[in-house]
């Protein structure tokens, strides 16, 4: 694993590191290594490319959660998976707390294991399908999840009163379908979008930001 890859991307984005971020990352990344021929938790093989198509996938939209989130809000990671974005973004800001919401046990075991390799103290995992997730939260995110329209009545319910849904999508004419159809199925938001670079990678992200998402 090319660890310089990893300190100069999150640089690239524009992130403060002592040394302990890419420290807790690498950890990060060596566990995937180590457990994903028999949990598959990314598609990936190569460190390298877990690095780039993953781990600063998820830190690229280091500035919208500045923007959007700040220290001591409480934010849900759903479907977090392998830890994307969740284990990523608690490391950056450990001024946040992170709730990793993941159905699958092999899964969440492992992303407790882990919060103890890393040292991880400002997150926890709850091992549980989002239709029965009760709490509410300050900003939710999630990557590689399902459509918007799809997720929009679980999520508006845990969402604290003018939370941010902080989405990672792909480009943004996908982006603007699916609104189209959450705006078809009588929801009102507010949106705001935002392209985002992933240093080392050539492809179109976008981030979508919507508050005050209701049914009408």
């Amino acid at each position: 694993m090319d660890k310089e890859l990893l300190i100069s991307g999150l640089k690239r984005i524009g992130i403060e590191d002592d040394g302990r971020i890419a420290d807790r990352l690498s950890i990060f990344v060596s566990e995937i290594m180590l457990f994903n021929p028999a949990l598959k938790l990314v598609g990936d093989k190569d460190p390298d490319e877990i690095i780039i198509r993953h781990v600063l996938d998820s830190a690229a939209a280091y500035p919208v959660f500045i923007e959007e989130t700040k220290a001591g809000d409480t934010i849900a990671d759903l479907g977090s998976g392998a830890g994307f974005p969740g284990v990523v973004l608690a490391s950056v800001f450990q001024d946040r707390h992170f709730v990793l919401v993941e159905r699958m046990q092999r899964r969440s075991q492992f992303l407790k294991g882990v919060l103890v390799r890393t040292g991880l103290k400002n997150v926890e995992v709850e091992e549980r399908d989002l239709r029965t997730v009760k709490s509410a939260f300050d900003a939710v995110t999630c990557r590689a999840f399902h459509p918007i329209f799809s997720i929009a009545e679980d999520v508006s319910r845990i969402l604290a009163p003018g939370a941010a849904l902080l989405l990672y999508k792909g480009q943004r004419s996908n982006v603007l379908s699916e609104l189209d159809v959450l705006r078809g199925e009588d929801y009102s938001f507010d949106e705001r979008l935002e392209n985002i670079r992933v240093p080392y990678l050539d492809e179109t992200r976008t981030m979508v930001v919507l508050r005050n998402l209701i049914k009408k």
